[in-house]
């Protein structure tokens, strides 16, 4: 069996404040990076003794570049840096039998969860996927299950979990900490996470729901924070503005559907570091 793991960092047992998850940061150097590739670590153990005969790992967070390959269980491929240009989850295919999503976090807008968000903090008010608001724990099932790839571990914060669960129907769930608030979170023992993980992904490899059914065509909507933000992701050919701050895509192809989604992202990306730098201005103040 075939095992593909996207693994996030926010929902990583012991990353407690932003800082540890923010990019070259002296506490995601020494910390974030560390505690994400000993639970990436802790699946792969897991799925090997459940039977798996390869594992690739998606560096799921920011740039990419988190996972320390050094430290990275040998068996394990790793698929690293910015997928934009190459899609969601470079290399899966239906070769694969089992999806893993690790170290995530809840969709924008979830109480009780810690980081809660959907892609971007700085762009996305809501996400929605063939009229489901999901977050990217969704974002990623819903394609897996398009390529017949089953979801059959997840792990973050409570809420995360429930969330996956929730879409996916009954698979190997482990709560890592629990969210108090968006800046708040009850950690539990490092040591006994790692543990959960690698039981719960040899469990995974003989249990779980089937793939998720996803109709055709794909229609993807997007509720930006501003109405910049939509500006910037209507100019995707092929996209249609349904409201101020709402841009819809569709297409038979989901491959040509989730990119561009990415490239809506990232267009709008554009506009929200503009705000942010000041540049957007009516007299002396930002709008």
């Amino acid at each position: 069996m075939n095992v593909y793991i996207v693994i996030d960092m926010e929902g990583v047992a012991g990353v407690t404040h932003g800082s540890m998850i923010r990019t070259g940061h002296v506490e995601w150097r020494d910390r974030g990076t560390r505690l994400m590739t000993a639970e990436a670590n802790a699946a792969i153990e897991g799925a090997f003794l459940g039977g798996a005969s390869s594992v690739l790992v998606k560096d799921g967070h920011d740039s990419g570049q988190n996972i320390r390959r050094e430290d990275l269980d040998p068996r394990a491929d790793l698929v690293t840096g910015n997928s934009v240009t190459v899609g969601l989850m470079p290399g899966l295919d239906s070769t694969f039998d089992k999806l893993f999503l690790m170290g995530f976090h809840a969709k924008m807008g979830t109480r009780f969860a810690q980081f809660d968000h959907t892609i971007s903090t700085a762009t996305i008010n809501n996400l929605s996927i063939n009229d489901i608001v999901v977050g990217e724990i969704g974002m990623y099932g819903m394609l897996a299950g398009l390529r017949g790839v089953s979801v059959a571990l997840t792990t973050g914060d409570g809420p995360a979990v429930d969330e996956s669960l929730d879409l996916f129907g009954a698979h190997q769930g482990v709560r890592v900490k629990q969210g108090l608030g968006r800046f708040a979170v009850r950690t539990f023992n490092p040591d006994q996470v790692l543990s959960n993980i690698t039981e719960g992904a040899k469990n995974a490899m003989n249990n779980g729901a089937p793939p998720l059914e996803v109709s055709l065509p794909v229609t993807i909507s997007i509720d930006f924070l501003r109405s910049a933000e939509a500006d910037m992701a209507e100019m995707v050919p092929g996209s249609v503005r349904s409201s101020a701050r709402t841009v819809q895509y569709v297409h038979e192809d989901p491959d040509t559907a989730f990119q561009a989604l990415q490239a809506m992202v990232a267009l709008a990306g554009i506009a929200a570091s503009r705000w942010a730098s000041g540049l957007y201005k009516s007299g002396d103040s930002v709008v």
